[in-house]
C-alpha cells in the first residue's frame, strides 16, 4: 500500500540514502534493494537535505516522503518563490518502484499542498540526460520556459512552470 505524507525526523537517513540512488538511466530498476540503508551523513552537494525543515517547512513550503509497504520509495519537498510560486525540488523515487505512479501521487501531493499555502504555480527543474523525468513533467501538464548550459556540463537543465489549479 502506497502513501504519501508529510516527512519524519526517522525517515531523514532513508531520504539521503535514496538520494545517493542513481536517477539517470533506466527508468526502472527492479535490481535495487527496496529496503534502503540509512545513510548517516547528509548528502553532499545538498545542503538543504541536511536541515529538512529549516529548508523547506520553516520557509512555507513542505516535504513529503512516498512509503509503499513501510519502505521510504520517494520523496520531494517545495518551498514558497517569487511571484506565489511553488519552487520543487529533491523529487526522487527509488529505481525499483518506477513507473507505478508513486512520482504521480508524489507530485499530486505537492502540488494540493502547495495551492493549500495559495501559491498559484510551481517551478521545478531536470535535465535532458534524464529523458524519463523530462516526459513525466510534461504528461504532468509542466511547460518547458527555459533551458541553461554550462560549458563543463555535459546535459543542459531544461525549467518547467505548471499553473495550479485550486
Amino acid at each position: 500500500m502506497l502513501a504519501v505524507r508529510r516527512f519524519l525526523a526517522a525517515d531523514v537517513p532513508m531520504l539521503w540514502a535514496l538520494n545517493a540512488l542513481p536517477n539517470i538511466g533506466e527508468t526502472a530498476d527492479p535490481s535495487v534493494p527496496v529496503p534502503l540503508q540509512p545513510a548517516a551523513v547528509p548528502p553532499a552537494g545538498f545542503p538543504d537535505l541536511g536541515d529538512i525543515e529549516a529548508s523547506f517547512v520553516a520557509l512555507g513550503g513542505d516535504f513529503l516522503v512516498a512509503a509503499l509497504d513501510g519502505h521510504v520509495v520517494g520523496m520531494g519537498g517545495f518551498r514558497p518563490g517569487p511571484d506565489a510560486r511553488a519552487d520543487i525540488l529533491r523529487v526522487r523515487v527509488h529505481p525499483a518502484t518506477r513507473r507505478r505512479g508513486i512520482g504521480r501521487a508524489l507530485m499530486t501531493e505537492l502540488e494540493r499542498r502547495a495551492v493549500r499555502a495559495s501559491l498559484r504555480s510551481a517551478f521545478l527543474d531536470t535535465a535532458t540526460n534524464q529523458p524519463e523525468a523530462m516526459a513525466f513533467y510534461q504528461g504532468l501538464g509542466y511547460r518547458e520556459v527555459g533551458r541553461e548550459s554550462q560549458p563543463d556540463w555535459t546535459w543542459t537543465l531544461v525549467y518547467y512552470l505548471k499553473e495550479l489549479v485550486p
